[in-house]
C-alpha cells in the first residue's frame, strides 16, 4: 500500500453486524439439526421449543445493538433481581407460608434460588456500577437461603469467588480486605448455624405444630383441621383438632416426608394426642409403626426407633386402624428425631427461620456428588442410549423419565435429568446436541475479552446450576441470562456511560 492510498475508516458497528450475521447463522444451522432429531421422532413441539429458543436469543442479539434497548435491558433485569430477592426475603421475614415463598414467580424452591443467582449475576454483569452490585451479594445469600435451594447457594458462592478473582485483579490489595473480611463472617455464620439452629433443635420437620402446613399431605377422603382448639400439653401452648375419614381402600390420613433417609441412622416420630371419644391411631416413622391408644389425657404416641437407608423417605405418617377408618383427635407437636428414643419437644428454631431452611441446610449431608442426582443421571444417559441420534423427543421425555425413575428413586419419579447435557442427549440426540453446542460456542464466541469478565461469574453460575439441576430453559432464569450476555454480544467496552479513568 502506497503512502498515497487513502485510508478507510471502519464503518460503526460493523464488528456488531458480523456478529450479529454469526449468531443468525448458528442459529439456523443449530435448529436445522434440532429439527431434524425432532422430525425423526415425530416430535413437533421440540422443533417449535427450539425455534422459539433459538428465534429469541438472536432477537435479544439483533436489539441490543440499539443503545436504548441496552439501556431498558440493564434497568428491567436490575429491578428484577431487587424485586425478587427483595420479595423472598420479605416473605421470609414475615409468617408467609414456605409454599408462598416458593412459588413467587417460579412455584418450585431450586427454580427461585436460579432465578435469584441468574438474575444477580446477570445484573452485576450490565449494570454501569458493577462493583456496587455485587456488594449486595450477602442479601441475595439470604434471599436463596430461603428458597431452600442448596445448588442454587454453590451456584452463588461460585459467582461471588469469580466476581472476588477478577476484583483481586484490578484494584489495589487493601481493597480485598473488606471481601477477606465477608467470608470470614460467612464461614463464622455458618458454624454458628450448624452448631445453634441444626445440631441442637431434635426437630426434623416443617412447622411440626401446624398440620395446615403444605408440607403436610392429606391422604384421606375428608380431613378437617381446626386450628388452636384446645389448650396444648404444655403451658401457654395450643393444640389442633383433626377429624378425617380414610378412603374405604386406605388407611392412611395424613404425612409429611423430610428427604430420604440417612443410611444406618436412627429415626424416632413422635406427636401428642388427645380425644374426646377413646380411639385408637397408628403412627409410622420411616419404616417402624405403633397402635396409639388415645384417651382424654394428653399422651405422647412414639415409634420404635427405625434404621434409615438412604432410599426410602424419612417420614411421619399418622393412619387409622382399620381401612376406611375415622379419627376426631386433637394434636400438638409432630416431632420427628434422630436417635433411638425420644427427647422432649423443643422448637429451638428461631421463630423466622423457616424449618425447610434447616432441614436443606444440614452442612453434614451436604455432598460433592448426591446419590439421587447420580441416579436421574443414569437413567438419563440410558434413555440416551437407547435412542442415542434423535432422542426421544421434547413431547415424550416427561414421561419416559417418570416412568424410568420410579424404580430407581422409589417414588413418582422425576420427569427431566437434572443436568443439561444428559436432558440434550436423552431429548435430541447426538443430532440435535451438536446443533445446541455449535450455537452456544457461535454466540460466546462474540463475546470480547470485556465480555468474558463481565459475563465470568454469570456464566459460571449457569454452567454449577445446569450441572446439579436443569433450570436454564425456566423463563425466570433464562430471560435474565439472555439479555445479559446479548448485551455484551459483539462489544468491546461499556455501552453506556462515561468511562471510567
Amino acid at each position: 500500500m502506497s503512502a498515497s492510498t487513502p485510508v478507510t475508516a471502519p464503518t460503526p458497528g460493523a464488528g456488531t453486524h458480523q456478529h450479529l450475521r454469526r449468531v443468525a447463522l448458528a442459529a439456523a444451522a443449530a435448529w436445522l439439526l434440532l429439527a431434524v432429531a425432532s422430525l425423526s421422532v415425530g416430535d413437533p413441539i421440540g422443533m417449535a421449543a427450539a425455534a422459539a429458543v433459538l428465534g429469541g436469543v438472536v432477537a435479544a442479539v439483533a436489539a441490543a445493538r440499539w443503545r436504548p434497548f441496552r439501556l431498558a435491558s440493564a434497568v428491567a433485569i436490575g429491578a428484577y433481581a431487587a424485586g425478587l430477592a427483595a420479595a423472598t426475603l420479605v416473605s421470609g421475614a414475615t409468617r408467609s407460608s414456605d409454599a408462598v415463598r416458593i412459588e413467587l414467580f417460579t412455584g418450585n424452591p431450586n427454580v427461585l434460588g436460579a432465578a435469584l443467582v441468574t438474575a444477580m449475576a446477570a445484573w452485576a454483569a450490565v449494570s454501569p456500577r458493577r462493583r456496587w452490585v455485587w456488594w449486595a451479594w450477602p442479601l441475595a445469600a439470604l434471599a436463596v437461603l430461603n428458597t431452600g435451594s442448596r445448588t442454587s447457594g454453590g451456584a452463588l458462592l461460585a459467582a461471588g469467588a469469580a466476581w472476588l478473582v477478577l476484583l483481586a485483579l484490578r484494584l489495589p490489595r487493601r481493597w480485598l480486605l473488606g471481601p477477606l473480611v465477608a467470608v470470614l463472617v460467612v464461614a463464622a455464620a455458618a458454624f454458628a448455624w450448624q452448631r445453634g439452629v441444626v445440631e441442637v433443635s431434635p426437630n426434623l420437620l416443617a412447622a411440626p405444630s401446624d398440620l395446615t402446613h403444605p408440607a403436610w399431605r392429606s391422604l384421606a377422603q375428608h380431613v378437617e383441621i381446626v386450628p388452636d382448639a384446645v389448650a396444648g400439653p404444655f403451658e401457654g401452648t395450643t393444640a389442633q383438632r383433626l377429624v378425617a375419614q380414610a378412603t374405604p381402600e386406605q388407611r392412611s390420613v395424613i404425612h409429611q416426608t423430610v428427604g430420604r433417609s440417612e443410611v444406618g441412622v436412627s429415626y424416632v416420630a413422635s406427636i401428642y394426642l388427645r380425644a374426646d371419644t377413646p380411639q385408637r391411631v397408628e403412627l409410622s416413622s420411616h419404616l417402624a409403626t405403633v397402635t396409639c391408644d388415645v384417651e382424654a389425657e394428653w399422651r405422647r404416641c412414639v415409634t420404635p426407633a427405625a434404621q434409615g437407608d438412604d432410599y426410602l423417605q424419612a417420614q411421619l405418617h399418622l393412619q387409622t386402624v382399620d381401612r376406611g377408618g375415622s379419627m376426631d383427635v386433637h394434636v400438638f407437636g409432630a416431632q420427628y428425631e434422630r436417635g433411638e428414643s425420644v427427647t422432649p419437644f423443643l422448637d429451638l428454631r428461631p421463630a423466622w427461620v423457616p424449618q425447610p431452611m434447616v432441614n436443606r441446610y444440614d452442612l453434614r449431608r451436604i455432598t460433592f456428588l448426591p446419590e439421587d442426582r447420580v441416579a436421574i443421571w443414569r437413567v438419563g444417559l440410558d434413555i440416551a442410549r437407547g435412542s442415542p441420534w434423535f432422542g426421544v423427543g421434547l413431547g415424550a421425555s416427561a414421561d419416559a423419565f417418570r416412568e424410568r425413575t420410579r424404580e430407581a428413586l422409589a417414588g413418582d419419579g422425576v420427569t427431566y435429568a437434572h443436568n443439561l447435557l444428559v436432558q440434550l442427549l436423552a431429548i435430541h440426540g447426538v443430532v440435535g446436541s451438536i446443533g445446541a453446542l455449535v450455537f452456544a460456542g457461535a454466540l460466546l464466541s462474540t463475546l470480547s475479552g470485556v465480555g468474558w469478565a463481565r459475563l465470568a461469574p454469570l456464566l459460571l453460575a449457569t454452567a454449577l446450576l445446569n450441572t446439579w439441576d436443569l433450570t436454564l430453559f425456566e423463563p425466570s432464569v433464562l430471560v435474565p441470562a439472555v439479555l445479559a450476555v446479548a448485551f455484551w454480544s459483539g462489544r468491546s467496552g461499556a455501552s453506556f456511560g462515561p468511562p471510567r479513568r
